[in-house]
């Protein structure tokens, strides 16, 4: 079966590495890659002293991951390599847990002080319990890095697995770390001497903070008796004028519904909003409050085509597509409930004003892509930038947990079709004082931002 990880970004957590470590265990042999490789078992300080293999597959992965062309590295997980011990297609028995400072003193003398890469352990429920399970990472390879080899002979009670100080391994395609042949010396060489104009650009806070949104259960029945009150308003209105014959004869021609049976249509409407309440209050926090704004420079004299800035936003808040609009707070709220036929409105047509935003969506061109799944993620749509130029990002809405008291760091990672490599840095978000969703929507219209 295909490896059941998303291999877009690389993995930045614990969580996420043990989605990694899970996806291994559930793979097949062939689901090893260009950018993956695991091992059931490694055994780093054995009995036998002179036994090195263990350190030896270690090194020889590193120096595989780290001898990738930049370019196709760059199609997964942002360009990393990833070597997972402990864990395989067949097996999770984990391995022995060593002090970081004495792994990477027993790896280093074989792969050098040039070559990056971080190890770390992650804690997994393995076949027969707990387990600890060895990932290390290999930075992305760069234009003009050095061609890497074992500085040091890495011996094995099997003359014949020795590995000779100088080697050079390389990692392919097709998921195997070999020796170098000479078309990867050529490739390793060019990539040496290649030298291309580097990404230099800017991202600049303009504007915004992270919101906690609170929701009382005391807010929730008082949005609720709102609605409630607003779906009779038409019945009661009907059975008021009902004295009349001319009102009688003419809501019996645009109404065949009962006061009973619309009735019974309230409560199962009230029950639906009760459903979709959190996601009523997002759709509507999007539309208020004040959105993340972001400028970015290009600061070099090439223009840079399609610039993508991604977005790694830690803590617990979530992203929300910003709307703009010029609907007064309340009409944003009802607009994300559920359709109710009021009572008196006549024939009920399948095209409803409710889907004139779906449309107006869809005609759009490209959109902001936000992903709360895990830590927030978002994607920005794609510009373009001229020499020493900006422009403002697309801009979103954060809101906060209702705990969330810290501010918030947020990791960008910038990329252009014309340039290889990428670019990133951090800024902090100012986190807000809590607002409750109700003195939201109670508040004035947010003012006009200058943009």
């Amino acid at each position: 079966m295909a490896l059941n990880f998303d291999a877009r970004m690389a993995p930045r957590n614990h969580a996420e590495l043990k989605k990694l470590v899970q996806a291994v265990r559930e793979a097949s042999k062939a689901d090893e890659t260009f950018w993956l490789e695991w091992k059931s078992d490694l055994d780093l300080n054995p009995a036998d002293r002179a036994d090195k293999s263990g350190r030896a597959h270690v090194a020889r992965a590193i120096i595989g991951f780290a001898n990738r062309m930049p370019d196709a590295a760059a199609r997964f997980v942002e360009g990393y390599g990833l070597l997972l011990a402990g864990v395989s297609h067949e097996s999770m028995k984990g391995v022995t847990q060593h002090d970081i400072t004495e792994l990477v003193r027993w790896i280093e003398p074989y792969v050098g002080e040039e070559v990056r890469w971080q190890p770390t352990y992650v804690e997994v429920e393995g076949d027969s319990g707990p387990v600890s399970i060895l990932v290390i990472a290999i930075d992305p390879p760069r234009w003009g890095d050095p061609i890497f080899c074992m500085r040091k002979e890495a011996p094995s009670p099997s003359r014949d697995k020795s590995i000779p100080e100088a080697t050079i391994f390389v990692r392919r395609i097709a998921g195997t770390t070999d020796r170098a042949r000479a078309v990867d010396l050529d490739a390793l060489s060019e990539r040496l001497l290649r030298r291309v104009p580097t990404l230099d650009l800017e991202v600049v806070l303009l504007q915004g903070s992270a919101v906690p949104v609170t929701s009382s259960e005391a807010d929730i029945e008082k949005m609720l008796h709102y609605l409630e009150e607003q779906a009779l308003k038409p019945l009661r209105e009907h059975e008021e004028r009902s004295g009349s014959i001319y009102n009688t004869s003419m809501m019996s021609f645009i109404e065949s519904r009962s006061p009973q049976r619309y009735r019974q249509e309230v409560s199962r409407y009230l029950e639906k909003c009760r459903i979709v309440l959190p996601e009523a209050v997002d759709e509507t926090a999007a539309a208020i409050l004040n959105p993340v704004v972001m400028r970015l420079r290009n600061r070099t004299d090439t223009p840079l085509l399609s610039v993508q800035v991604v977005l790694h936003i830690h803590g617990d808040v979530r992203a929300l597509e910003n709307e703009e609009g010029d609907q007064i707070r309340l009409e944003y709220f009802e607009r994300a409930l559920p359709e109710l036929h009021r009572f008196g409105d006549g024939p009920q047509y399948a095209f409803q004003a409710g889907n004139y935003p779906a449309l107006r969506s869809a005609l759009a061109g490209p959109s902001i892509r936000i992903d709360n799944s895990g830590p927030v993620t978002i994607y920005l749509p794609p510009v373009e930038l001229r020499p020493r130029q900006h422009v403002d990002l697309e801009p979103f809405v954060l809101v906060a947990g209702e705990t969330a008291v810290e501010d918030i760091s947020v990791e960008w990672i910038a990329t252009a079709t014309n340039m290889d490599g990428l670019l990133s840095g951090q800024f902090v978000l100012n986190c807000d004082e809590p607002r409750s969703f109700l003195s939201l929507l109670a508040a004035d219209p947010r003012p006009d931002r200058d943009r």
